[in-house]
């Protein structure tokens, strides 16, 4: 944790021509690249400065942009098709900062759709070339994450080793291998085969940050991706590598991304299998499961839904696929604090379950979680302690007593107790699930910083608020870390922190 440091970036482009890809980059990017850098010790901040007026006519306040630009340590500008004089004036500045210190200035262009880039360069490019500074082309904000994500690698210390300077030089070497080879698609279809082929090793390359390798994998996915969509590929090869590249983006937390690609994989799968067959609803699902995470609620409902009447109607209702279809409409319904609709799936998912694969599977036991969760939820701690207990049975006998499933439940018994006020009960349960996470996960992980937290608040209501403030510092330093100091996470453990030291009179 010594060498964490925290990226501030500051983000000029037009608000009225690009407000929504402003949001979704200080908002939605910055959280992917943070996740992305999380093993580097390095967490993204993104600094918008439209907030920022003069009085009350909306007029910006320059002096206090260039204020909030000079506590930067990044600035990247965005134009689509024209600079604006704010915005060059706020270079210039951010050139001034370069002069002084340490200050890396990234400059794009989003082309829309199918724009090609300008034969031209405008007044303001040129002067960019003059100045030495980088700025590109994107087809899109996911290509600018990368472009950007590689970047930061590269400019800022961590230590990748060759692999993401032979990123770089992949994506150079590919988009030149591009243009000779646009006519002759049997030899881009064997690059496609290249490509794909690279991203196992690279993944599995321990001696490389994570960082790095997510990062040349989403070069590899996006480049594969150029090339099949710009030739005559094989459909069903194509679909696989959407379908592939879309999990990769979901399992590394770039949801809004995912959803893209599952937009245009889902087509495909239509197209090639029917609107009823057992692999277009798998994309329906996972599409539902980037809607939920993502909070978009109606919409998960939707694709759950399809997903669900396909597998009933193709694979029948005892199927373990068509339990799981159940389960995550129930996680929808439970999410949206509808718990009746919620138990009725969960009932229907754990029946199959039970049936088909036993009282004694893995399966089985996340049923009876999401089940005692409703109940839980309710303030039905009797029932929340009877499926919890199941659900611990279960996972300490099928994954074993160290296993970070078995120290979830763990800790959701040591929440009913906690509730109920049973405080020694509920500790005992709270440290059996943290000594797991530290010794499986790590003092650094998230899943360990909501167990300090949820000890450090049990000492806050026990009374004990030296041990509360102990704990409660160290998951806030996780958190600001990992997450950063804007999110719910983060928040409410300050807030903890906050009463335990009011409570003690230390403000």
């Amino acid at each position: 944790m010594n060498d964490e440091r925290s990226l501030k970036v500051f983000l000029g482009s037009s608000i009225t021509e690009l407000e929504d890809e402003r949001v979704r980059i200080s908002d939605s990017i910055s959280q992917d690249l943070t996740r992305l850098f999380e093993n580097n010790n390095i967490v993204i901040r993104f600094l918008k400065c439209e907030s920022i007026h003069d009085g009350n006519d909306g007029t910006p306040d320059q002096d206090k942009i260039d204020e909030m630009l000079s506590r930067c340590d990044v600035s990247l500008f965005l134009f689509k098709d024209k600079e604006g004089d704010g915005t060059i004036h706020e270079y210039e500045i951010a050139r001034k900062i370069q002069k002084e210190k340490k200050h890396k200035i990234y400059v794009y262009y989003l082309l829309d759709g199918e724009k090609k880039k300008p034969e031209k360069l405008t007044p303001f490019q040129e002067q960019l070339v003059a100045d030495g500074v980088f700025w590109k082309y994107c087809d899109s904000l996911i290509d600018l994450k990368y472009q950007f994500a590689l970047g930061l690698l590269k400019d800022f210390g961590v230590h990748c080793g060759a692999t993401v300077r032979a990123a770089g030089e992949v994506k150079k070497d590919g988009e030149a291998l591009f243009e000779q080879c646009q006519q002759d698609h049997q030899l881009m279809h064997q690059e496609i085969e290249k490509l794909l082929a690279q991203i196992g090793p690279v993944m599995d390359d321990a001696d490389t940050p994570i960082a790095a390798r997510i990062t040349q994998v989403l070069g590899i996915y996006q480049k594969a991706d150029l090339w099949a969509s710009k030739t005559d590929y094989d459909k069903e090869k194509y679909s696989h590598l959407l379908f592939d590249y879309a999990l990769f983006l979901y399992k590394y937390g770039m949801y809004y991304d995912a959803e893209q690609v599952y937009l245009r994989q889902i087509p495909l799968a239509e197209e090639l299998y029917g609107k009823e067959h057992e692999k277009t609803a798998t994309s329906y699902n996972e599409i539902g499961v980037v809607y939920k995470a993502q909070g978009d609620y109606p919409q998960a409902l939707e694709y759950y839904g399809k997903a669900l009447a396909i597998f009933e109607k193709v694979l029948g209702t005892d199927h373990p696929d068509t339990a799981s279809s159940y389960n995550n409409i129930g996680l929808v319904y439970d999410a949206q604090g509808n718990y009746p609709q919620a138990l009725e799936y969960y009932g229907k998912a754990l029946a199959i379950f039970e049936k088909v694969l036993g009282k004694e599977h893995p399966s089985t036991a996340t049923s009876y979680v999401c089940i005692g969760m409703v109940y839980y939820n309710q303030g039905d701690y009797p029932q929340a302690l009877e499926y919890y207990g199941k659900a611990l049975a279960i996972d300490e006998k099928v994954l074993g007593k160290e296993h970070p499933g078995t120290a979830t439940d763990y800790n959701n018994i040591g929440t009913v107790y906690d509730d109920q006020g049973d405080y020694p009960q509920a500790l005992e349960y709270y440290g059996k699930a943290l000594a797991i996470f530290e010794k499986v996960l790590g003092t650094e992980h998230p899943d360990t910083a909501t167990s300090y937290n949820n000890i450090g608040s049990l000492y806050y209501q026990w009374g004990k608020y030296p041990e509360a403030l102990e704990y409660l510092e160290k998951a806030l330093k996780i958190c600001q870390a990992k997450l950063g100091d804007n999110h719910p996470y983060t928040i409410g453990t300050q807030k903890w922190i906050d009463a335990t030291q009011a409570a003690m009179g230390k403000k």
